[in-house]
């Protein structure tokens, strides 16, 4: 039986049905449920919470922790270490290292939410694609004046993405709750980003310490404990957020909303008298596909749980209108560009970016219409799509240019 929020919600009288569905996936149920508990929750929600998340001993609580604790720092270090190696002088072939990186860091992100249900099928579909990946690029040719292998290296995060969201719900391809892990992406981000300015500061005055003795620590603290921050800022987030129960991602994009409206409309009006447009600069080209990015980001943020306040689902509705207005127009000059200058691997990665851009705008729209604006994730898969073609087809396609 499928689950979801909307589906709990439905059946929230109807003990027996809530049951099965809690039987038939009882993580995504528990995680739903997490993510849907508050102060005012109905009495059925606040009973599910209790059951599900009930500590009966402090002492056992604290073992359960001490596990989680030791497993999240043996994933760290096996994320840094090859970072660590890129500052050996003596290993001279990095550029395996380099292309590493980023596989073992969403091979790690995946088993640390494996934790838990570590299965023969779980472990095959975390390991598997992890190392076809790595061969892959590790076969394309290095060629940094390569447009589309460039393209495919951008492109292969949002593959990785996915890898680390399948994850989360143990691999089961038709019950992913793209809601929960997207609020989840976006309290890493913000926990991790103040764990990283925390460790600016400390770091500098660490410096100014040792300054004052004559003694210059930049070379190990960049070797290692800035990197094996950086490393461990998202598992530590993770951890974090777990007995946290306040939404910063969604309050920030909520606050964001507005702003970002006004200062897309005010662009856009000052944009029409202006001399300087995206057809032929470049930059300006550039930013609008940047802020096409970012208005989308936000709106995903902000439909997660719903929207309560009548001025922020007014501008909800406003937002995507205006960002499709300027998305056309950016789509526009890619077509200007491509006929004007002839076709390119990075021309043709922009016009079918901004085709599946345009698509989510308008399924944005539409699902305003029917007010189920909390349906917008689920177009993500086609953005998967997408760059599975830019880094399986297109280095093909154009023999590697």
């Amino acid at each position: 039986m499928e689950i979801s929020k909307e589906i709990i919600m439905e059946n929230i009288n109807n003990p027996h049905i809530l049951e099965e569905l809690y039987q038939s996936n009882k993580k995504i149920y528990t995680e739903i449920i997490a993510n849907i508990h508050n102060e005012d929750s109905e009495l059925i929600i606040k009973y599910w919470y209790t059951r599900l998340f009930y500590k009966p001993s402090i002492n056992n609580n604290k073992k359960v922790n001490i596990k989680k604790y030791v497993f999240t720092a043996f994933l760290i270090i096996i994320t840094w270490l090859p970072i660590r190696l890129m500052f050996i002088d003596s290993f001279s072939d990095k550029n395996y290292i380099i292309k590493l990186i980023p596989i073992i860091f969403t091979l790690m992100l995946s088993v640390y939410f494996l934790y838990g249900s570590f299965k023969l099928k779980n472990i095959i579909y975390c390991v598997v694609p992890c190392i076809v990946l790595y061969i892959y690029f590790i076969l394309l040719p290095d060629n940094f004046n390569s447009q589309s292998l460039n393209n495919a290296n951008y492109f292969m995060f949002i593959i990785l993405w996915f890898l680390i969201l399948l994850s989360q719900f143990n691999y089961n391809f038709k019950k992913l709750e793209y809601n929960i892990f997207l609020e989840k992406n976006g309290e890493v981000v913000i926990w991790s980003t103040m764990f990283i300015i925390g460790g600016v500061i400390v770091v500098s005055l660490s410096f100014a310490l040792f300054e004052a003795i004559n003694i210059s620590p930049y070379r190990f603290y960049l070797e290692n404990i800035v990197t094996l921050g950086l490393v461990a800022a998202p598992f530590v987030s993770l951890l974090v957020i777990e007995n946290n129960k306040i939404k910063l991602s969604v309050i920030i994009a909520k606050i964001f909303l507005p702003i970002i409206l006004i200062s897309l409309i005010i662009f856009g009006l000052i944009s029409m008298f202006s001399e300087t447009k995206p057809y032929g600069n470049r930059d300006i080209f550039i930013i609008y596909n940047i802020m096409n990015v970012l208005v989308l980001c936000v709106l995903v943020f902000t439909s997660i749980n719903g929207i309560n306040s009548k001025f922020i689902k007014i501008c909800y509705y406003i937002l995507p209108v205006i960002t499709l207005i300027l998305n056309i127009i950016t789509f526009s000059a890619v077509i200007y560009r491509i006929s004007e200058y002839g076709i390119t691997p990075n021309k043709i990665t922009l016009f079918g970016t901004n085709v599946v851009m345009i698509g989510h705008l308008i399924y944005i729209i539409y699902l305003n219409y029917k007010q189920k604006i909390n349906r917008n994730v689920l177009y993500l898969p086609i953005y998967l799509i997408w760059s599975l073609v830019v880094v399986f087809v297109f280095p093909f396609l154009f023999k590697f240019s």
